[in-house]
């Protein structure tokens, strides 16, 4: 069976303490440097597979299966493309050093190894579009070739789950003075 690789670039909507991060695999409508393009609806033949193991597909660094640097929490089609929320093996060398060099934005790439299931030809754009595929592995890679998908924003201190958490509270105190009012 033959694996290809597509690389895109990673966007990273916000990386916290803990090494969790959310971002795009792949980004629908884009074309890479493969003259490729990848459909709406091409990973969701694959992921509905990956479900019904109750697995996901594997976070490697660079493609290589000896080298997992964490694990997808969750792996969807959006409107956008396939997002992706991951967790990075802090304690691993590999974990460690992907988490630094994403906080600093020295590595903002991500490629997906896949096999084409079924595809066809745009003539306009000269180029392949992928409208099933199945998706093996997610790898963290340095050079992306799909552009379209960049990292946008890492936060440091893990601001956006303070954030969340704050808000979270600030909600379960105005719910306690609503029913402490209703009493």
């Amino acid at each position: 069976m033959h694996i290809k690789h597509m690389e895109c670039g990673l966007r990273v909507k916000a990386l916290d303490p803990r090494g969790v991060f959310s971002g795009y695999a792949s980004v629908f409508g884009a074309l890479d440097q493969q003259n490729e393009i990848v459909a709406p609806g091409a990973f969701t033949r694959s992921l509905g597979q990956w479900r019904k193991q109750g697995r996901l597909p594997a976070m490697l660094w660079m493609h290589d299966p000896t080298q997992p640097v964490g694990l997808w929490l969750s792996v969807k089609e959006d409107s956008n493309g396939l997002a992706v929320d991951g967790r990075l093996a802090l304690r691993t060398q590999k974990g460690g050093e992907a988490y630094e060099l994403l906080k600093m934005g020295a590595l903002t790439g991500l490629s997906i190894g896949y096999r084409v299931i079924a595809s066809r030809i745009d003539a306009a754009r000269k180029a392949r579009v992928l409208t099933d595929v199945d998706l093996f592995e997610i790898s963290l890679v340095t050079f992306p070739a799909n552009e379209a998908a960049r990292v946008d924003d890492v936060k440091r201190t893990g601001d956006v789950g303070l954030r969340r958490e704050l808000r979270a509270a600030a909600a379960r105190l105005q719910n306690a003075a609503r029913r402490l009012r209703a009493v």
